[in-house]
């Protein structure tokens, strides 16, 4: 057995489905499962497609990873998932990190790394100081002889910020993603969409064994048909839903109306599915107004309280499949682990760093409108032009998107080189399936002292996702939602060996556990909102993923807004 990593790369068939190919390979056993089933299990499948073509662009996904790392509060939990990569991986860290261990095995690594305390250094340095993240750079700093290696891939959770900020203590809620969670990649599928090339990359310490799994995996794709995703037909629209969509900002109309497709007359009860809100639209009202007199003392400028929204989803990985057909976006994940399932098709990165230039980037969305549908489904472009033209002249929204770009000015300057940071877009447009967004981009040279999991916990969690200023909008939030987000408002994305970081919000997603999923949408608040449009909001952004989940079951999506769910 080697002392480095042997490292093997095998080109294989090209399959533009990588959800597809993902199941495939859990059923013939090639990854792994949960006990008895065909469920894929510490896997992780992050893909992306063009904004405007929605042609699909890359696929990169963990088909073995050799240690699971876990983020609870001040303790990271490294467990190993074979018998030689991953006990070396869990050895590499406890050395290290030796003051830390307490408790080590060669199958378990528990750390326990306490964060600085607020006051007891100035800011940058703090930034510097030993973290729950070392482990993570530890693994990513190993030497392996391939661009696309190491790679540790997976989810950061909201709640992440309150293990090094002071945020008020709060019980689990329905989600209950840990502060991160992590798989430290073994064997990969990295696909170039648009050239149609697909390879495998492996590294291991063990040859034999590595070209022996690489083996099984490039026979089964290769068995595999290849096929393109066959995207679903759209969603045709009403006369009636077209009209009340293209004025949704007033929100006059029912959110069942606008989250649900037309149902014909024949159709039954056994045709639909509901998805039951956390809250109540009563409940989020008061919310919004607690929170609006919060502003208005000067608390906050702004801030995004959440919902969530409860649906039986009995397959989440069929449903991403869907999901990802439907409605191609920058950022589509699904992470499997054995305890639950995260996915998502999200627009809106968290955090970007490039390995060849060193530029940070954070592209806040804020100000949103919904897409200009004729009677028949299809896109009126006369309208959709007119409902840009009125997003961008709406002086509420500009106004919180550009209190938005402030902080993500203010965030990237804190990581950056002094006198490095841009405003390199600003209100721009980005069209989706459904909806249209203001979108801006803010970047800056990485400070040469900080590594980019640094820059990720100066920036997390985003703006977009707590208010203005961050800290107290968040502080806020967790003493009115009162359990913990988990998944919803944190990141999910990837760290390459050489640097390369790319995160995205967890947004327009779902978390799935014991056949259930929640979906969980929040609204910008501020002093002039109005309380019901902001619960119509939240119900109109989780539509597109509770409608995912209810057409993958074959069935009509409707949402319940007063009926509170018992899952919550």
């Amino acid at each position: 057995m080697a002392n480095t990593p042997t490292v093997f790369t095998r080109p294989v068939k090209y399959h533009a489905d990588g959800g597809a190919l993902l199941a495939h390979l859990a059923q013939l056993g090639l990854v792994d499962t949960v006990q008895d089933s065909s469920r894929p299990t510490n896997t992780v499948l992050l893909e992306s497609a063009d904004i405007a073509s929605k042609q699909h662009l890359t696929t990169i996904a963990v088909l073995a990873a050799s240690a699971q790392i876990t983020c609870t509060g001040d303790t990271v939990t490294l467990k190993a998932l074979d018998t030689t990569d991953g006990p070396q991986a869990l050895k590499a860290v406890a050395q290290y990190l030796s003051s830390a261990v307490t408790r080590q095995s060669d199958s378990e690594l528990v750390l326990h790394l306490p964060s600085v305390a607020e006051d007891s250094a100035e800011e940058h340095a703090r930034l510097r100081e030993r973290s729950t993240m070392e482990p993570l750079r530890i693994l990513t700093d190993q030497v392996v002889a391939h661009p696309h290696l190491p790679l540790v891939a997976g989810a950061v959770a909201f709640d992440y910020l309150g293990t090094y900020e002071s945020l008020p203590s709060v019980a689990d809620g329905a989600n209950t993603c840990p502060d991160y969670l992590f798989f430290n990649a073994r064997i990969i599928l990295v696909v170039d969409h648009p050239s149609g090339s697909c390879q495998l990359v492996g590294a291991s310490l063990d040859a034999a064994q590595l070209s022996a799994q690489m083996d099984a995996l490039e026979a089964a794709i290769n068995e595999l048909p290849a096929q393109a995703p066959s995207a679903p037909a759209e969603q045709t629209a009403p006369a009636q839903q077209t009209t009340q969509a293209a004025s949704a900002h007033q929100q006059t109309a029912t959110p069942e109306a606008q989250a649900t497709p037309a149902a014909s007359a024949q159709q039954t009860a056994e045709d639909t599915i509901t998805a039951y809100p956390t809250m109540s639209d009563a409940d989020f009202c008061e919310l919004v107004a607690k929170m609006q007199q919060h502003i208005a003392i000067g608390d906050a400028y702004q801030v995004v309280p959440s919902r969530g929204f409860v649906i039986d989803c009995p397959q989440p990985l069929q449903t991403y499949r869907y999901l990802h057909d439907a409605d191609p976006s920058p950022y589509m994940f699904y992470i499997a682990t054995d305890d639950f399932e995260l996915f998502g098709a999200s627009p809106e990165s968290s955090l970007l760093h490039s390995a060849k230039t060193g530029q940070v980037a954070i592209r806040p969305i804020a100000g949103t409108r919904p897409r200009g549908f004729a009677p028949d489904g299809s896109i009126d472009h006369e309208l959709d032009i007119r409902l840009e033209l009125e997003l961008r002249s709406d002086a509420k929204e500009v106004a919180e998107h550009v209190m938005l770009v402030d902080l993500a000015r203010n965030d990237v300057a804190r990581i950056s080189a002094p006198g490095t940071r841009k405003v390199t877009q600003l209100l721009r447009v980005d069209r989706y399936s459904r909806v249209m967004h203001l979108v801006s981009e803010v970047t800056g040279q990485l400070a040469s002292d900080l590594h980019p999991l640094d820059a990720f916990r100066a920036s997390m969690t985003m703006g977009t996702l707590t208010g203005a200023p961050k800290l107290r909008a968040a502080e806020l939030i967790r003493q009115y939602e009162g359990t913990r987000r988990g998944s919803y408002g944190g990141a999910v994305g990837y760290l390459r060996g050489d640097g390369e970081l790319d995160t995205c919000i967890v947004i327009r997603s779902a978390f799935a556990r014991g056949g259930k999923a929640i979906v969980q949408a929040g609204a910008g608040v501020v002093s002039d909102s109005v309380p019901q449009r902001e619960a119509d909001e939240t119900a109109h952004k989780a539509s597109n993923v509770l409608r995912a989940i209810a057409a993958a079951q074959g069935k009509t999506l409707r949402i319940e807004r007063n009926l509170v769910s018992k899952e919550a």
